[in-house]
């Protein structure tokens, strides 16, 4: 790149590699690679973990273990790994649904307390959009606190975290034909309660 001018290497310098040149590089031994990764994908991981089970300490520790194990394993990955974020998320689920498991404090609380869906990153806004005041954002909240803990997460992976149906299916163990039912009937309840939530607000 000697021949180029300062701008144009500047342009070049600053183009990111693709997910697999990074899961590539990662697997061929690169902490570097392994670092991106991480700080592509920390914030996801730290807040998909924190609507999960709401335990700092616990989603903190997996998340450690996720990626500790991940450069201890990288020569037993599969290099066909299409979407990195789908198998962070899948992996790190996976790991705190064993930790909560293991504990019995929280044995008979999973599925009826997990997953509390709240407006904490900065892409969550997308979904209310031209809505950008306080009040219409905690009116949102309430409406999706209405939902069923299974309609909270698969609304939050596909519309937060842009995986497919089929992905989600994947992940959550469903049918892809459920997780398109639980979002059509999510939407629908959002529809309605935010409609109430007008009338009464």
């Amino acid at each position: 790149m000697n021949g180029l001018d300062p701008a144009k290497k500047l342009r070049i310098l600053s183009v990111s590699p693709s997910q697999a040149q990074l899961w590539d590089r990662f697997r061929n031994g690169d902490r570097e690679a392994l670092g991106s990764l991480y700080r592509q994908y920390i914030d996801d991981l730290y807040h998909y973990g924190m609507h999960f089970c709401r335990d700092e300490e616990r989603v903190k520790d997996c998340l450690q273990d996720l990626f500790r194990d991940m450069w201890a394993e990288r020569d037993h990955i599969s290099a066909e790994i299409h979407n990195v974020r789908y198998y962070l998320l899948s992996s790190l689920r996976r790991r705190l649904l064993r930790s909560l498991q293991k504990d019995r404090r929280h044995k008979n609380r999973i599925i009826a307390h997990s997953f509390d869906l709240e407006f904490t990153q900065p892409q969550e806004s997308t979904i209310i959009k031209n809505e950008s005041s306080q009040e219409k954002a905690i009116k949102v909240h309430k409406a999706i606190a209405l939902l069923s803990r299974r309609q909270r997460e698969v609304i939050y992976l596909r519309f937060f975290q842009e995986l497919s149906y089929a992905e989600i299916a994947q992940l959550m163990s469903l049918q892809v034909d459920s997780v398109y039912n639980l979002i059509s009937k999510a939407i629908g309840l959002l529809k309605k309660s935010m409609a109430m939530l007008l009338i009464l607000l």
